[in-house]
């Protein structure tokens, strides 16, 4: 497997996340609200190109309709979860326990996916088609830094299911 298979990306970033949530616990002030709006951005892109690359294949091409609407739900649970942090003010106790509860439903659902949804997805979207969306999972990474142009708002089921996936590398 290619270090730019798109699960292979998704893995890492899984594990970005993972490190960066538990780093948050080290910083305070300024440094803390910075890496939590970094954190914050990444989650959201992270989302979006799950929901626009990854979850259409996945209903579309491994049967996984059921699945792709927990994910799709599991995002929006995220999106609240972080919503809720934002009301808070930054290192405060209920700002932590918003934190606390974000980092749990993101766990949850990075769990799921690793073991629910990436097997099926791997069995039925052949090697090159999943190198491909890597290479989509990346420029669009690179097109929308810092959650650039993304709303933040829920993704809904059917739009994602419907959604086209373009084959081949972008970058041919």
């Amino acid at each position: 497997m290619s270090d730019f298979e798109i699960t292979a990306l998704v893995l890492a970033e899984h594990e970005v996340f993972r490190r960066e949530f538990a780093a948050l616990e080290d910083l305070s002030g300024q440094e803390l609200a910075a890496a939590w709006e970094a954190l914050h951005a990444r989650l959201e892109v992270h989302a979006v190109a799950e929901e626009q690359l990854f979850y259409p294949l996945l209903a579309q091409e491994a049967d996984g309709e059921q699945e792709t609407a927990e994910g799709v739900h599991d995002h929006n649970e995220i999106r609240h979860a972080v919503a809720a942090v934002e009301e808070h003010e930054v290192g405060g106790e209920a700002w932590w326990e918003a934190v606390r509860t974000a980092r749990q439903v993101n766990a949850d659902h990075m769990s799921e996916e690793e073991t629910d949804f990436f097997p099926p997805f791997k069995e039925a979207v052949d090697d090159e088609q999943r190198e491909a969306l890597g290479m989509r999972w990346l420029a669009f990474h690179d097109e929308h830094e810092q959650a650039a142009g993304l709303s933040g708002e829920d993704a809904e089921v059917a739009e994602v299911v419907a959604t086209e996936v373009p084959e081949g590398d972008p970058s041919v």
